[in-house]
């Protein structure tokens, strides 16, 4: 056989070995890819739980327009829930298998103490049962596995960043809002130096007499539409509060003068925090012992000084 046939018979065995290579490669990625969620129908879906060490979230459908879901007994984030079921809907977004020796579940947080448990259910039938660990290298994604099973995966698309979520995070931050035509007048109260803002035919006064700034008011009322929170207090922190003295308060009274919206606002070294003390049906309503943390620029703005809102 000459040289010029040896090279040739070269080049078919090392493009056999690609070829091969190619196709074993392609198998065990079509294999690795996506086999960890199985496609979920996600209008079945009653809850989800998401257990782990710090805390646990329990996510479960009411079948009510105005809630759909409820997080441990509060109102939930309804586009967060919504990115976790766009995550149960598509398991293409896939998963890569990265480790199958028990020796690293530990250092992948994936171990039944160091993970959070996430199931997901219909109707008390398990649909995905996975222990969720540490966010991957690249940070879109997280460490994954079955309990029971060795295999580690790296899971990414929205349900990676859904699971991984706390359970402070799954609440729905809207706290109140106030449709701005219903408000009649405006009471609030910044220390010792309470005012009081009247609609009137000609635009807003002050209970004084004195004009108001109608577009300062309008502005002061756009803040009421939608009242967003940054976090939620803890027995802890609400036992330090004074809410039967509060450092601010503010009431919305609609034309017959009944409440829309009363606020009470206290501070403590970790923040400004607020309770709402009349219910809103768009979020649920909310506990007479419940509180809520708001940065101070917040603050100040649902509660300005009088001199602000006075006709220039």
């Amino acid at each position: 056989m000459t040289s010029k046939q040896l090279l040739r018979l070269a080049a078919v065995l090392l493009l056999v070995l690609v070829l091969w290579g190619a196709v074993a490669l392609a198998s065990r990625r079509g294999s690795e890819t996506g086999s960890i969620i199985p496609k979920v129908d996600t209008s079945r879906v009653d809850t989800v739980a998401i257990a782990g060490p710090a805390d646990t979230a329990t996510l479960v459908r009411t079948g009510s327009k105005e809630i759909p879901w409820r997080v441990n007994g509060h109102p939930a984030d309804t586009q967060v829930v919504r990115e976790l079921l766009a995550g149960l809907a598509a398991p293409d977004a896939g998963s890569e298998l990265v480790a199958q020796n028990p020796a690293s579940h530990a250092r992948l947080q994936v171990t039944d103490d160091s993970g959070k448990r996430v199931r997901v259910v219909e109707k008390g039938r398990t649909l995905l049962d996975l222990v969720a660990g540490k966010r991957t290298t690249d940070g879109e994604g997280v460490y994954v596995r079955r309990p029971g099973e060795p295999a580690v995966y790296a899971l990414g698309g929205d349900l990676a960043g859904a699971i991984t979520r706390g359970a402070d995070e799954w609440r729905n931050h809207m706290i109140a809002g106030v449709r701005t035509d219903s408000v009649w007048s405006i009471e609030i109260r910044r220390g010792s130096r309470p005012y009081t803002l009247r609609r009137k035919d000609s635009g807003w006064v002050l209970a004084s007499g004195a004009s108001a700034d109608s577009a300062a008011v309008a502005g002061l009322l756009e803040r009421y539409r939608e009242i967003r929170v940054d976090g939620f207090g803890a027995k802890a922190q609400l036992d330090s509060l004074r809410f039967s003295k509060p450092r601010r308060a503010a009431r919305l009274l609609d034309q017959d003068g009944s409440p829309l919206l009363s606020l009470a606002f206290d501070s403590i070294s970790s923040g400004m925090w607020v309770r709402v003390s009349k219910a809103d049906r768009r979020t649920g309503g909310r506990a007479e012992n419940e509180a809520f943390r708001l940065d101070n620029w917040t603050a100040d703005q649902l509660t300005p000084a009088d001199s602000s809102l006075r006709k220039k």
